[in-house]
């Protein structure tokens, strides 16, 4: 991921308030934002009538096309003739390409390496980065135990519950510690009724 800055140091000769000032940089940085998708604010000279400085800050996932995209951007700026460009400085900054560390999940047994079968039975591995793919790295993130609807408490109902409609178990002691599934049940109890529950 890459992140572009630019600061853009702007002269306005006809402002003689703060009020026209504000006025002109509202009208360029809503041409910016209308035209490019580009984060744009006041940082510096605020105090100042006649001079604005703005930042403007572009990511994407190539250095190349965001350094394009700011080029673009700025030229726009001085295109408009709204305030002249007195200065102008660009910063580039890349951040890791990896999204998630890889002591997130485990890998599975299918994808691991030809020593983990001796590591297995000490207990868990951690997953070795050396040998993954990003692609790869991402797709064991989701690899768990349970499904998305147990961790949630709903893909498991008729086993907590019996297979009884409305059943509910009885609370525990008010002292007593809690599961994450019977704290997830209190805490859907205590909500207000969603309006496609409501009779």
């Amino acid at each position: 991921m890459f992140v572009c800055v630019a600061r853009l140091t702007l002269q306005i000769p006809e402002s003689g308030s703060l009020k026209a000032k504000r006025q002109v940089l509202r009208r360029v940085t809503d041409r910016v934002k209308a035209r490019f998708n580009v984060a744009v604010a006041e940082v510096d000279d605020q105090d100042l009538w006649q001079k604005a400085s703005i930042a403007l800050a572009v990511v994407g996932n190539e250095s190349r096309h965001v350094d394009e995209q700011m080029e673009k951007i700025i030229h726009f700026v001085e295109e408009m003739y709204v305030a002249p460009l007195i200065s102008r400085q660009k910063e580039m900054m890349a951040f890791g390409d990896q999204l998630y560390s890889h002591e997130v999940a485990a890998l599975p047994p299918s994808s691991r390496g030809a020593g983990a079968e001796d590591e297995e039975d000490g207990g868990e591995t951690e997953a070795e980065p050396q040998g993954l793919s990003p692609d790869e790295l991402i797709a064991s993130l989701n690899r768990g135990e349970r499904s998305m609807a147990e961790a949630e408490g709903l893909g498991d109902w008729e086993r907590r519950h019996d297979g009884r409609e409305g059943a509910s178990k009885p609370a525990p002691p008010a002292g007593a510690p809690r599961t994450l599934d019977e704290a997830r049940a209190r805490a859907r109890s205590l909500r207000n009724p969603r309006d496609w529950e409501k009779k």
